[in-house]
């Protein structure tokens, strides 16, 4: 500095650039750490720099070992093309063993070799694909026509890439698509993955109009800002040296970390850098922060791409086999190219290292090129712009429904919308299946993990997209405040919306699944069917936690409280499909649609007071959640208190442990339940008798009927029990036709009558305390607070599935009835204890009749 104002030099202003490029990196990690957790970044200093180029490192190497694994396939394909089968070593000195010993011709080497062949098979079609017997007949005949002629052993087949220029079309191709993909995944990583796209970014231009710096020394730090900010540019030299110690030594491949792998990763950075400033400056204002988010998705989809190639490259490559002989007929001179060989397969280091600085040299001075151009338009006031189109309203229901169009049209008018709507859900819920990587690797070995896969992609893409969407809209959201249909309804569509985008994806994956299991289409036509239901309940809870976006582009963050009542039972639906328990599939549905009803009856009372929530007035008790919450507590504390029972008395205890277990959680929690509700000003009277009552009755008069008209209801709920029971009785008699049910019943009644006490104990649960607090529970609050929300039978049979899926399998139809009468019967007298009186009956008759 020569004075106050002077410019200073123009490496201090490069050094301090680069340096404020790494701060700017800093600060973008910790922002995307807030996004993919919805919590606060945590903070690694100092050892995050560390392990941030530990991570890139081993990504590099990852990803080399993919190109080799790649062109190792392709050879082994090339063999499988001339007709040879790819045995393993062990297998193939067995048949040249026995070929050797017997000298009686190709038929007795097959059957001395019986026992190998179906191991063989199998090993055979777990590691390149198709069907065991198919594999074992094509062995088979092989080995009975030719012996080992037709055979090679698999390290025969693969020589590796050291012979990629021996080898056919098939390797050459798998080499090259892996080197191109590798580049552009490194030239898409630009600073830093890209998640925030609402605010804005600063194009390098600006560092002119507000510093008195060299125009120059900017320009050439923004350039190298991706090399100062992002560490896997740091050691994107490791793979091009190991891709060439792979193929000719050591010492080429530490020469090539430094002589090939550093331009290579600067043009590379350059490429990246002259995409970001292009899109800045060169596109329309409402499609920029869509490539970029594009660009910043691919490069980060594709980091997790190279930990899972190398595992699944054989049965891909195989797989696409015909489509593979197509591709082969193109020239693939890339890797050949970049590794310096020679058509006649001599290497040469000199002609390797010349062509990567030439299209180094090439891609920098393009970048810099195009960069310049796009900055002199920029300072030009030459923007891109925006016209706005008259776009022909949809048809259909699109058409029809404003809510609908709305939506439409946000997609047509900011194309960023597909990046936070599809992209941004996909990329983090990748992010999560890439945790699970460890379960991921058996899910194409059977349907039902294949199907429990795409289930939890889609489960976990709606918890995403929910607020990230509408994060996404900004202040433009509130506009429907003056809607005259309300924000309720636009949330409600936008819920709609999200279950239909998450629904094409889970189908992408359920109609691969059908492609690999086609003898289990039934199944998961039936998976389908039940995700439609799970995925509207599911988007629905993640629409409740919309929060108000400040002036400055921030939303408010998500109180944890409700994010947990958004989990519960999140994850029930894809682990009963995994385990193939349908039942407990059904219990992740119902759940999820109560659990949906919960959030979204206390969502509608905060609604209104959004913009002024100290004023915001809780819904009026008993709530959804104050009913899921106290059933909850009921069957954890039945469970903790016979648990405790069990462990002092031991088996012989197991009887009275339930008894008496069921019974204190039951009277424990109806008084406690009642105490909470009566500090929130709602009576015992008011619980046990239907709204439209009136509540200035006495206790005993409001619960038990006053005259002969009041009096017949109580008769009429004693005999639907009776008559409820008989069912169940003779319902129970049918299924056991079942063998699978008939063993499960009849081992249940052995062992109920192998222990002491516990049919006696049973009894007394079922039928003089569970009807009582399950109908105070289930009917009294929940069913009340359903029917406040839904209305109707939807009310009715909700309630009846959610009392169902608490109790046994086979008793579930039986137990539905019962909920449904006892909901009917509670609404039309306006009195609980008649639906008590039914559950006793009931529960009288299915356990004293055995």
């Amino acid at each position: 500095m020569t004075g106050a104002g002077a410019a200073i030099g123009f490496w201090k202003t490069l050094g301090l650039l680069l340096q404020a490029s790494r701060t700017r990196a800093k600060g973008r990690q910790r922002r995307q750490q807030q996004l993919l957790n919805n919590r606060g970044a945590t903070n690694w200093s100092p050892f995050a720099l560390l392990l941030a180029i530990g991570f890139s490192a081993f990504l590099h190497g990852m990803a080399a070992f993919a190109l080799i694994s790649a062109v190792e396939a392709g050879q082994r394909l090339d063999v499988v093309y001339t007709g040879h089968i790819i045995v393993s070593d062990d297998f193939y000195r067995r048949v040249q063993t026995v070929e050797g010993i017997t000298n009686l011709g190709p038929n007795y080497t097959s059957i001395a070799l019986e026992s190998y062949f179906e191991a063989e098979a199998q090993d055979i079609a777990e590691r390149d694909g198709g069907q065991k017997a198919d594999v074992e007949r094509k062995l088979r005949s092989a080995v009975a026509r030719s012996g080992s002629q037709d055979l090679v052993t698999r390290e025969d087949a693969s020589p590796g890439i050291s012979q990629v220029v021996g080898s056919g079309p098939s390797s050459a191709m798998l080499g090259s698509l892996m080197l191109v993909w590798w580049f552009a995944m490194i030239v898409c990583q630009g600073e830093g993955l890209e998640l925030d796209l609402q605010r804005r970014r600063h194009p390098i231009w600006e560092w002119l109009l507000s510093h008195p710096v060299s125009a120059g020394a900017v320009f050439f730090a923004e350039m190298l800002s991706p090399l100062a900010a992002n560490p896997v540019y740091w050691t994107a030299p490791l793979y091009v040296g190991i891709l060439y110690g792979a193929a000719h030594g050591l010492l080429s491949g530490l020469l090539a970390v430094f002589l090939l792998g550093i331009p290579v990763a600067i043009a590379a950075a350059c490429v990246g850098k002259a995409c970001e400033v292009g899109a800045i400056l060169r596109l329309p204002a409402r499609s920029r922060g869509a490539v970029i988010g594009i660009l910043s998705w691919f490069g980060f989809a594709s980091l997790l791409g190279m930990f899972f190639l190398p595992r699944i490259i054989d049965r891909a490559v195989f797989a696409l086999g015909n489509w593979a002989e197509m591709a082969d007929r193109l020239p693939w001179p890339f890797l050949r190219l970049f590794l310096g060989l020679a058509p006649d397969g001599t290497f040469s280091f000199l002609r390797g290292m010349l062509l990567c600085w030439g299209l180094s040299a090439f891609l920098i001075a393009t970048s810099i090129v195009f960069c310049a151009r796009s900055i002199r338009r920029g300072l030009s006031g030459a923007f891109a712009s925006d016209v706005l189109a008259v776009v022909q309203a949809p048809t259909g229901k699109f058409g029809r429904a404003p809510l609908f169009r709305k939506e439409y049209l946000w997609f047509l008018r900011d194309r960023s919308a597909i990046v936070q709507t599809i992209l941004i859900p996909v990329t983090i819920a990748g992010f999560q299946l890439f945790n699970l990587r460890g379960f991921l690797e058996h899910a194409g070995d059977s349907w039902n993990y294949l199907c429990g896969v795409a289930i939890f992609f889609g489960t976990y893409f709606l918890w995403i997209l929910g607020p990230k969407s509408l994060a996404s809209e900004g202040p433009a959201l509130w506009i429907a405040l003056t809607w005259p249909r309300g924000l309720e309804a636009v949330l409600k569509a936008k819920a709609w919306l999200w279950s239909m985008i998450a629904t094409g994806l889970v189908l992408l994956i359920l109609l691969w699944a059908c492609w690999a299991f086609p003898y289990e289409i039934a199944k998961i036509a039936l998976v389908a069917v039940g995700w439609s239901f799970f995925a509207r309940s599911m988007a629905e809870k993640a629409v409740t936690l919309v929060t108000v976006t400040s002036e400055s582009g921030e939303p408010q963050k998500i109180s944890s409280g409700r994010r947990w009542a958004a989990q519960l039972g999140m994850l029930t639906f894809a682990i009963g499909i995994c385990t193939q328990q349908w039942h407990l599939a059904i219990v992740g549905i119902v759940y999820s649609w109560v659990t949906a009803a919960a959030m979204w009856e206390n969502f509608r009372a905060r609604l209104p007071y959004l913009f002024d929530p100290w004023s915001e007035e809780l819904p009026p008790p008993p709530t959804l959640m104050h009913a899921m919450v106290a059933i909850s507590i009921l069957v954890e504390c039945a469970s903790l208190i016979t648990a405790l029972v069990y462990v002092v008395g031991g088996t012989a205890s197991l009887g009275v442990a339930q008894s008496l277990g069921y019974a204190l959680a039951a009277t424990g929690v109806s008084i406690g339940v009642a105490s909470f509700l009566a500090r929130r000003g709602v009576t015992l009277s008011q619980i046990l008798t239907w709204p439209s009552l009136s509540s200035g009755l006495p206790l005993f008069r409001s619960v038990f009927a006053a005259g002969r008209g009041e009096a017949r209801w109580l008769l009429l709920g004693a005999g639907g029990g009776l008559v409820l029971g008989v069912f169940a009785h003779f319902y129970m008699e049918i299924i056991q036709f079942i063998p699978s049910v008939a063993e499960t019943v009849q081992a249940s009644r052995r062992h109920m009558a192998s222990i002491p006490g516990m049919v006696v104990g049973y009894a007394v649960m079922a039928i003089a305390f569970a009807p009582i607090a399950e109908e105070y529970l289930f009917r009294g609050l929940l069913f009340r607070a359903l029917d406040r929300h839904w209305g109707g039978w939807k009310a009715v049979l909700a309630s009846g599935a959610f009392f169902a899926i608490y109790h046994p399998v086979i008793a579930w139809l039986p137990v539905m009835l019962l909920g449904v009468s006892n909901c009917l019967i509670f609404k039309k007298s306006k009195r609980l204890v008649p639906a008590m009186l039914l559950h006793m009956a009931y529960n009288a008759v299915v356990v004293l009749w055995t």
